[in-house]
């Protein structure tokens, strides 16, 4: 079937081009008996506009990049990328989703990409490859950039983060003070802030309190992955001679670690939370685990909207500075973490 173009409908309707364009943009004047022959031409051709033409014509195609790890491996993602673009649409915007499945030359291609696409915006979630001269390059020609929860040391970028340190501190105030004195923590080794603080603040919550965690009951990973989380478990339960040297909680850096330690605790019998005790972390899937787990939740709505907020701000409202929000995580409690 060969494609309608706008000067088909104009010869179908016996009227010109440029009256075809003013009843599709709504501007001008058009007779009502004009406009209603016009709109029936594009309904019986089955016309659908062109938006890069339209885009070409009036330098705005109202659509934003979303630039993300990957989307079939952590809902955060999704989740993420569900709350921009709802909030996007409430501003007549449109967000293009790519995944570059962690290799760096995808990352720079699509990058390359969403610059051709002429979008108003580039949206970065997770982690992210490219180097900072490629992102700044990207700045320079007046596209705006948003950096979500680990960013690159790019001057003029906007910043959306999480205060994990304050996450991972909720963590341990509720094993605290469900008389815990005994925690494992399983999580992923890399040398950066998010990483770290997961950490971090879990631990210096647990010293406040006279709490030291014993080297033996960590285990970190190289990557968010389920089967990880399984073979941290193993390993870590392997540590022990007896179950009653197993601890009596663990807290996990993500979700995804958590659902694979599952698997593992429940082939050898281990129950939660009445054997062992478990919070995850960003509450992606801690609701569809049997039994639901306990989460340090992201405030997903507030990032989609803090997003769009700076992109509009710069976008529209002219502001030429970076600006860095931090947003504070909160804890779902699904009885997950038993009372001692």
């Amino acid at each position: 079937m060969s494609v309608v173009r706008i000067k088909d409908v104009a010869a179908h309707a016996g009227v010109s081009v440029a009256t075809i364009t003013r009843v599709i943009n709504e501007t001008g004047y058009v007779s009502a008996a004009t406009r209603e022959k016009v709109q029936q031409s594009i309904k019986e051709l089955g016309y659908i506009p062109n938006p890069m033409a339209s885009a070409l014509k009036n330098n705005s195609t109202r659509i934003i990049g979303n630039v993300v790890p990957a989307i079939d491996i952590n809902p955060f993602f999704t989740s993420v990328g569900a709350s921009i673009s709802h909030y996007a649409q409430e501003h007549d915007y449109r967000i293009l989703t790519m995944a570059t499945q962690g290799n760096a030359r995808v990352e720079t291609s699509l990058i390359n990409d969403l610059i051709g696409r002429m979008v108003e915006g580039i949206i970065f979630t997770g982690d992210m490859l490219s180097k900072p001269e490629n992102i700044q390059a990207v700045l320079n020609k007046g596209i705006p950039i948003i950096m979500i929860e680990r960013p690159l040391d790019v001057y003029g970028v906007d910043k959306v983060l999480i205060n994990d340190l304050e996450g991972s501190s909720l963590a341990a105030r509720r094993f605290l003070a469900s008389g815990h004195r005994r925690v494992g923590f399983i999580g992923v080794d890399r040398p950066n802030r998010v990483d770290i603080n997961r950490y971090e603040g879990f631990r210096m919550t647990m010293a406040r309190n006279g709490v030291v965690l014993r080297p033996r009951d960590h285990f970190r990973v190289e990557d968010y992955k389920a089967p990880l989380g399984y073979h941290a478990m193993k390993t870590l339960i392997g540590r022990y001679s007896h179950r009653a040297d197993i601890p009596g909680a663990f807290f996990f850096a993500s979700d995804i670690l958590a659902c694979g330690a599952l698997q593992y605790l429940y082939e050898i019998g281990l129950r939660v939370p009445d054997d062992i005790s478990v919070i995850g972390y960003d509450n992606t899937l801690s609701a569809m685990t049997a039994p639901p787990l306990s989460s340090i939740a992201f405030p997903i709505e507030e990032i989609g909207k803090t997003v769009m907020r700076l992109f509009l701000e710069r976008r529209e409202g002219g502001r030429t500075y970076a600006q860095s929000v931090e947003l504070s995580p909160f804890f779902a409690d699904r009885g997950s973490v038993r009372s001692l």
